[in-house]
């Protein structure tokens, strides 16, 4: 009773430096109580997206590990500001083993109000912000229920990370003596060596990543490339802070102006403590970076919904009647597929007659021989090889349905349109069969696109008949993938439109319709119930975007509030002493801010660069999802940029106010 009764009077009376870890902890119970009782929420089932969920729990998984880690920084903060009471304890006899038994009630005590304390606020935050997610995901069922999983989801992170603390604190008491624990929290930095190598390093890792993210081609390999040059800009970044700025910095201290009160100051201040600086600059930085990238894919896939949707939808229906695996259009004639329409208008009373009838001959991976002249080495089904391009045709006469208008080509002559990439060449060998390339299409409107990553072709040839036949040139093994078909595309409303589509699938599973045909593979989709599913995926990643890209941005001002009092208390004693050796209160005011200043804004400066380099990497990925609006990519990552500095610039005043007010009250 005696051990508790100390840790709530340590609590109380301490309670200015229990506070900044108590808030971080309930924050982080709080994010990862709202993703969970969402996720886990009965109400998915009943707004019936309950794929969404899966999203949300991707989205719960990279949040936990993160808010553990901000979590133990931040006690590692509140460990060393009670460590000269953990000494003084030691030396009046109270015992390692008692001091440990008060930390970890102390620990326990923090425990019970964080899940007290974060489960009010979760439940209420958790009820406004479902409203935001079902106005995101287009949903229409208001009333968030709470499940037993969606509580004891985050309850379980919170204690695990409450047991990693103990486990520090109780190495933290048992390991150091009393005089240690005494001096730890005014320990300083020794001066860092110049590492010139390191600093060389640095800047080659960054340069190499920046490289990788210019220079990246847009293929199946691309997630893993990002995630490379990721790795690099990261490493790069803490060898930057811990090598370059102690490299640049003593440089400083060789021209005339280093001997200025303030650069004199400022100079040496920042070089002591660069070691300690470098980790929690690098911290910053990386996520600040972080939250930048965040918030810019996930509207840009927000943004962009509608634009993918069109662009492979262009009409509200389509019905299909695929072969059964075969390489030639055999299995569904002409007037089969008719007989299909007319039986879904007969029993729908819906006119089918005014929509665009045409035959999708499928894609197929083909590897080329490189130059002007080249030629088909074969089909492939690994498409990270080089010089591996997926290719459709499309005859002209289609195209021209749909309201293109295109050059006459004469027999074995083709356009090509590039998806992606730059696939232009003179002529092609196509399985034996010469073809002469005419040139490049410069649009082409209302016929369905294809999102696929890596090099994407469409071949336009001179007439239906060619299409068919270069299709079936093609030498197709057992690990290939082309299916034919044939569609019709039409516009009707919503409500016509997925009538129609139920009755088609209806009728081409029903045998007795067509006896000719065993089974006839049909199937029908409406732009109404993809954009549905399109948008409850997009507004899923949307809101996982802005959760996490706040708990960065929590996360970098929990650091950088720690920083602020840490160096404080480090320089409150070193400003006394130079105001008594003669600087003045101005004098120190400058230096105070203008140190202030450069810690400050130099890892927002870096991540902006940092997600500079990264922008055309960003820019490919989401335009793989077929979203290739620039103006709008620039305009999103412009508006969050700005979001972001605008939060770090508010974090900057609040938290800078912190260290003057230390500073100052001693000299």
């Amino acid at each position: 009773m005696f051990y508790l009764k100390l840790a709530q009077r340590n609590i109380r009376k301490s309670f200015k430096n229990f506070a900044p870890f108590l808030l971080a902890t309930v924050m982080m119970f709080v994010l990862n109580f709202i993703l969970a009782s969402i996720a886990f929420s009965p109400e998915l089932d009943k707004l019936d997206i309950k794929s969404v969920a899966v999203v949300l729990i991707i989205g719960q998984i990279i949040l936990i590990p993160f808010s553990i880690g901000i979590e133990i920084y931040a006690y590692r903060f509140l460990l060393k500001k009670r460590s000269r009471e953990f000494g003084l304890y030691d030396i009046l006899g109270l015992g390692k083993m008692q001091i440990i038994v008060v930390a970890l009630l102390e620990l326990f005590i923090l425990l019970v109000v964080t899940l007290l304390l974060g489960t009010i606020v979760g439940v209420i935050l958790s009820k406004f912000l479902f409203l935001v997610f079902i106005a995101l995901i287009g949903g229409n069922y208001f009333n968030l229920t709470f499940s037993m999983l969606s509580v004891s989801m985050p309850v379980i992170v919170t204690v695990i990370a409450f047991v990693l603390l103990a486990s520090i604190s109780m190495w933290t008491i048992h390991h150091h003596s009393s005089l240690t624990l005494l001096h730890s929290e005014n320990q300083g930095e020794r001066e860092p060596k110049s590492r010139g190598f390191l600093a060389f390093l640095g800047m080659l890792l960054l340069v190499i990543g920046y490289y990788l993210a210019i220079t990246i081609k847009v293929n199946s390999l691309i997630i893993v490339i990002f995630a490379g040059a990721v790795l690099l800009v990261i490493a790069g970044t803490y060898l930057f802070y811990v090598a370059m700025t102690i490299w640049y910095l003593k440089r400083q201290k060789h021209g005339r102006k280093y001997y200025q009160p303030e650069k004199f100051i400022t100079t040496n201040a920042l070089l002591y403590r660069m070691k300690q600086n470098a980790i929690g600059l690098g911290n910053i930085t990386i996520l600040v970076t972080m939250a930048i990238v965040t918030l810019v894919t996930t509207v840009m896939l927000q943004a962009g919904l509608k634009q993918n949707m069109m662009a492979n939808m262009p009409f509200t229906t389509k019905l299909s009647a695929m072969n059964t695996g075969e390489t030639s259009i055999g299995n569904v004639t002409e007037e089969q597929f008719d007989r299909l329409l007319s039986l879904t208008e007969k029993q729908t009373h819906i006119d089918l007659t005014k929509g665009i009838q045409y035959v999708d001959y499928g894609s197929a991976s083909v590897q080329l021989t490189n130059g002007k002249h080249v030629t088909v080495k074969g089909v492939v089904s690994n498409d990270n090889q080089s010089g591996v391009t997926t290719v459709q045709f499309v005859s002209r006469d289609t195209l021209i349905k749909f309201g293109n208008k295109l050059p006459k080509l004469a027999q074995n002559d083709v356009l090509i349109h590039n998806y992606a990439g730059q696939f232009n060449p003179k002529s092609i060998n196509w399985f034996g069969q010469s073809l002469r390339v005419k040139g490049q299409t410069e649009n082409v409107k209302n016929y369905p696109t294809q999102s696929i990553l890596g090099d994407s072709t469409m071949i336009v040839t001179a007439n239906e008949l060619q299409a068919k036949q270069l299709y079936q040139r093609i030498k197709f093994d057992a690990n290939s993938y082309s299916i034919s078909q044939r569609n019709l595309v039409i516009n009707l409303s919503k409500n016509d439109s997925k009538q129609v589509v139920k009755t088609f699938k209806s009728i081409g599973e029903n045998n007795s319709n067509l006896s000719s045909i065993p089974r006839v593979p049909a199937f029908g989709v409406d732009r109404f119930s993809l954009l549905k599913e399109g948008q409850a995926y997009s507004g899923g990643f949307l809101f996982i975007g802005f959760t996490l890209g706040l708990t960065f941005i929590i996360g970098a001002a929990l650091i950088i509030y720690y920083k602020q009092i840490a160096e404080g208390e480090q320089d409150k004693e070193a400003f006394r002493i130079l105001q008594e050796v003669g600087l003045s209160k101005r004098e120190v005011s400058q230096t105070i801010n203008s140190q202030i200043r450069l810690l400050f804004f130099m890892p927002i400066v870096v991540a902006v660069v940092h997600f500079a380099g990264a922008y055309m990497m960003i820019t490919k990925i989401i335009n793989a999802f077929g979203i290739n609006n620039n103006a709008l990519m620039l305009s999103v990552s412009g508006g969050v940029i700005l979001l972001i500095i605008s939060l770090y610039y508010l974090i900057y005043k609040l938290t800078s106010r912190s260290y003057v007010n230390i500073v100052q009250r001693h000299v």
